[in-house]
C-alpha cells in the first residue's frame, strides 16, 4: 500500500461574505476559494475521485501525499465555482447532492434556516420561530449532554449560535422545523420553488458537470441527520439514489453523511454502505487518510482547517 495520505477538503457556501446583512451563513468568497485551491494544487497532487477511490480502497497508489476537492448540497454556486476556478485547472471534484430539490422543488429545511437567520435579527429569528412551533416543541430541551454536543459539533460558533444550531438539526424534529420555516419563508413573500430555483444546481447543470469530468455522490433526499431517521433511513438514501441514477445514468458510489459528526452518523455505516452499494462514505471527522482505513468513515476537513491540516495559508 501507497505510504502517501490523501485530504479531502469539503465546501459549502461560495459567496460574497458581507453579502447578508445578518450571520446565519458562513461562506467563503469565490476569489478566496480559488486562492486555497491554488495553494493546495501547488503543494499536493490533486486527486480525482476514481483515484481516490481506488487509493482509499486499497487499490492504487497515491504518487505523493493528494488533495481531493468535496462540496455538499449541491448549490449553484458550487457550479461556478468548477466552472471559474476548477476547470481550468483540469481539477476533477466530487459534489454531493440532495435530491430533494430537485425531485419535489422544497428547499431543504438546513438552507431555509441559513437564509432566515442570515436575513433576520437573531432575536427576531429566534422569536419568530418559537411563534411557529408547536406547543409541545416551544421550550428548549436541551439537556446538558445536549450543549456540551453542540459546541463540539459547531466549534466555529459563539455558544449561543451552536446551541440554537445544534437545537435546529438535531433536537427539534426534522418536519417541525421544516414547516416553520416553510411558513417563514412565506411571511416573507418567498415561493420555495423560486427559492430552489436561485438557489440548487438543476439537472441540467449536475449533467454538465458529470460531462466535465466531475463525479456525483449521495447526500440523502431531504438532508436530516441520518442518526435520526430510524426505520425512515433505508428510504431516504434509495430515494436520493434513484434519483442521481435516473438523472445521470450511473449509480453513485460514493455517499456523504448530512452533518458529517459521530452523532449524526448511522450505527451501522458499514451496512448502509453495503445495502445502497456505496463503495465510500465521507464524515467531517478531520484529518488525513491513508490507504485501506475503514471506508464508511473517510475523513474530510473544511477549508477553515486546512491551514492546521496540510499547512496551507
Amino acid at each position: 500500500m501507497s505510504a502517501a495520505r490523501l485530504l479531502l477538503v469539503n465546501y459549502h457556501y461560495l459567496r460574497d461574505p458581507s453579502a447578508a446583512p445578518f450571520p446565519g451563513i458562513h461562506p467563503m468568497a469565490l476569489d478566496a476559494f480559488g486562492a486555497q485551491v491554488g495553494d493546495l494544487a501547488g503543494r499536493f497532487h490533486v486527486a480525482t475521485p476514481d483515484e481516490a477511490e481506488r487509493f482509499l480502497l486499497g487499490n492504487g497508489a497515491l504518487p505523493r501525499d493528494s488533495v481531493l476537492f468535496t462540496f455538499d448540497d449541491g448549490l449553484r454556486e458550487q457550479g461556478v465555482a468548477a466552472r471559474d476556478v476548477l476547470d481550468g485547472r483540469d481539477i476533477k471534484a466530487l459534489f454531493f447532492v440532495t435530491s430533494r430539490p430537485l425531485t419535489e422543488r422544497r428547499p431543504l429545511m438546513v438552507h431555509k434556516v441559513h437564509w432566515l437567520r442570515a436575513h433576520s435579527e437573531p432575536r427576531q429569528f429566534t422569536a419568530e420561530l418559537e411563534s411557529q412551533l408547536p406547543p409541545e416543541w416551544a421550550a428548549d430541551r436541551m439537556d446538558t449532554a445536549s450543549r456540551e454536543r453542540a459546541l463540539e459539533q459547531y466549534i466555529y460558533d459563539s455558544p449561543a449560535d451552536a446551541i440554537l444550531k445544534y437545537r435546529l438539526n438535531f433536537v427539534l424534529p426534522h418536519d417541525v422545523v421544516d414547516r416553520a420555516t416553510a411558513t417563514m419563508l412565506r411571511t416573507r413573500g418567498i415561493d420555495e420553488r423560486v427559492f430552489c430555483s436561485d438557489l440548487y444546481l438543476d439537472r441540467e447543470e449536475l449533467r454538465a458537470l458529470v460531462a466535465n469530468g466531475h463525479a456525483v455522490g449521495a447526500h440523502g433526499h431531504s438532508h436530516a441527520p441520518m442518526s435520526g431517521l430510524g426505520p425512515g433511513l433505508d428510504a431516504d438514501v434509495k430515494r436520493n439514489v434513484d434519483c442521481l441514477t435516473a438523472l445521470l445514468g450511473t449509480r453513485p458510489r460514493w455517499l456523504s453523511y448530512p452533518y458529517g459528526r459521530n452523532w449524526a452518523i448511522p450505527r451501522d455505516a458499514r451496512a448502509l454502505c453495503a445495502r445502497h452499494g456505496f463503495s465510500l462514505a465521507v464524515t467531517l471527522f478531520v484529518g488525513w487518510n491513508l490507504a485501506g482505513e475503514d471506508p464508511a468513515l473517510i475523513k474530510r476537513i473544511n477549508p477553515n482547517e486546512v491551514a492546521s491540516f496540510a499547512g496551507a495559508a
